[in-house]
């Protein structure tokens, strides 16, 4: 499949990620994960993170304290039915928008996403983004030993102090890594708004799954 694919799926799942409600959901997220063992198992590692668990639970556990009145005990708690459906609504929602971008664009390589910019007539935000998805991980990186170091140095004695000298270093640090990649870049006279783009043509997979989606939508919305 070409990454045409991949973006016409996310796009799809997102867009119904929003107009589906209830179980619906539940169908969309069984779409998702099919599509997902077809051509994107590597997406799917995601489910076995307990910080995925956590952040779509979330919204279990607080609705039914936050919104409605309370028409329920469980013991010496007081919750909400309303909130109990909209919470469960709310992580059927973060749940298959995590999977449509997991699944989808997240499966492309880097080169496929500046190509599909390239082709849109997007070449310098197609460069930009591959810049920023290759200092993900150098930021990150950056931010941990800078918080250890803050931490070590006692931090915990002032931690307001310490949260702002946090911030400021990282943007700091960011914005010098930021300049140095771009002062790369210029010294060998790279001009991310010159050059042909490579051929990215629509292949067989696509069309079916270009099908196969508008079947799966006009079941969901029949």
């Amino acid at each position: 499949m070409s990454p045409w694919g991949y973006l016409l799926f996310t796009l799809w799942s997102a867009v119904l990620a929003v107009l589906l409600h209830g179980w619906q959901l539940a169908g969309l997220a069984a779409v998702q994960m099919a599509f997902g063992w077809a051509w994107s198992r590597e997406a799917l590692r995601m489910l076995r993170r307990p910080r995925f668990w956590i952040f779509v639970l979330t919204a279990v556990a607080v609705g039914p304290f936050l919104i409605g009145e309370p028409d329920l005990v469980l013991g010496p708690l007081r919750i909400s039915r309303e909130g109990w459906a909209v919470g469960v609504e709310m992580a059927g929602r973060a749940f298959v928008l995590t999977l449509a971008f997991s699944v989808g664009i997240g499966a492309l390589s880097l080169s496929d996403v500046v190509a599909v910019f390239d082709r849109v007539g997007l070449r310098g935000l197609g460069f930009a983004v591959g810049v920023a998805m290759n200092l993900f991980g150098t930021l990150r990186e950056m931010a941990t030993v800078t918080f250890q170091t803050l931490w070590l140095r006692g931090g915990r004695r002032r931690p307001w102090l310490t949260l702002r000298l946090f911030l400021i270093t990282t943007v700091a640090n960011t914005l010098r890594y930021g300049d140095e990649v771009v002062s790369a870049a210029a010294m060998r006279a790279f001009d991310p708004t010159w050059g042909g783009s490579g051929a990215l043509p629509l292949r067989r997979a696509d069309l079916w799954l270009l099908a196969a989606l508008a079947v799966c939508t006009g079941i969901f919305f029949s």
